[in-house]
């Protein structure tokens, strides 16, 4: 393999993103092979290596690669094509996203905005979900639940009873909804859950499930049949411009109907940085920045890039 070289980051959020984690710093490096760039992000508590052990799996040979560094390398591969070439990888539009709700967000302004649907980070907090859920279905706007597995084997099916049928009806799937278990997820599909797949998708993913899929990692499961959203690793610009490419391919032009409204617009959980400043939007529709592959030219090479060895 060609020299790889990489700059390490640290993105800043307001507060804890999920409820897996309570970190407001968060690591992650950007990559160099060639003429491309990548984006690296380990999310640890999600069973990622730190990033150091994500540095030496990448400087390692091909067999020792994680999921993560195999996902970043093939970014890098179609990134230095495009840029070889001259060309941007958006040549098509990127497709609608989610609107990814935080503390103090307006339903009614986001509907005025265009989005159809709203994305809660679920919790223990159960009261707190349903207030969420009722405001932002009041507001006109589909509900995306995510749980991050939160909740213990057996504790999400109480939790869906409790909402009742209209604020069940208002949901469109459900993000991992409690630690894993074969059992304990087919108990769910019989109680007619909706479940969304985030990981482990050859293990966890059954027909009819929704799969959600992160171009930062390597591994893309389904069937024909399957319905699937593209999201970010809520990692650097780079990388979440990365899965905006990912889905610009995916869409198909817009004629892929099993591609449902994706998770593109996590840059509003970071303080902003040159990169996250380049970022604009049209409703729910990410607009890319600019410039070859990825983009953000100017802003790469000036990067203080370290050989890695």
């Amino acid at each position: 393999m060609k020299p790889v070289y990489f700059w390490r980051y640290t993105l800043r959020s307001a507060k804890a993103l999920n409820a897996a984690s309570a970190r407001t710093e968060h690591e992650g490096a950007l990559i160099r092979v060639g003429d491309g760039f990548g984006c690296l992000h380990p999310w640890p508590e999600f069973g990622d290596l730190p990033l150091d052990g994500q540095l030496r799996s990448l400087a390692s040979g091909e067999s020792l690669h994680t999921p993560l560094v195999i996902g970043a390398l093939e970014g890098v591969r179609i990134d230095g094509e495009a840029r070889r070439s001259g060309k941007s990888l958006f040549t098509q539009p990127i497709p609608e996203s989610h609107w990814l709700v935080r503390d103090g967000d307006d339903p009614d302004f986001a509907r005025s905005e265009g989005f159809a649907v709203a994305k809660i980070k679920g919790s223990r907090d159960g009261e707190r979900v349903v207030a969420l859920i009722d405001a932002w279905s009041k507001a006109g706007l589909r509900i995306r639940l995510d749980f991050n597995e939160s909740l213990g084997c057996g504790e999400f099916l109480d939790f869906w009873k409790r909402l009742g049928e209209a604020r069940r009806s208002a949901v469109d799937v459900v993000e991992d909804p409690e630690a894993w278990s074969e059992q304990g997820w087919m108990s769910l599909r019989d109680a007619g859950v909706p479940l969304a797949v985030d990981r482990d998708h050859t293990s966890r993913l059954r027909l009819g499930d929704v799969l959600v899929y992160k171009p930062a990692r390597f591994g893309y499961a389904c069937h024909r049949e399957t319905r699937f959203y593209i999201t970010s690793n809520m990692d650097h610009a780079l990388g979440q411009l990365w899965a905006a490419a990912f889905a610009s391919i995916a869409s198909q032009g817009g004629k892929n109907d099993k591609l449902l409204p994706c998770g593109l617009l996590t840059h509003r959980c970071f303080e902003s940085d040159p990169f996250f400043e380049r970022l604009r939007c049209d409703g729910p529709r990410l607009l890319p920045p600019g410039g070859t592959g990825l983009g953000f030219d100017d802003l790469l090479e000036a990067l203080p890039w370290k050989r890695l060895t």
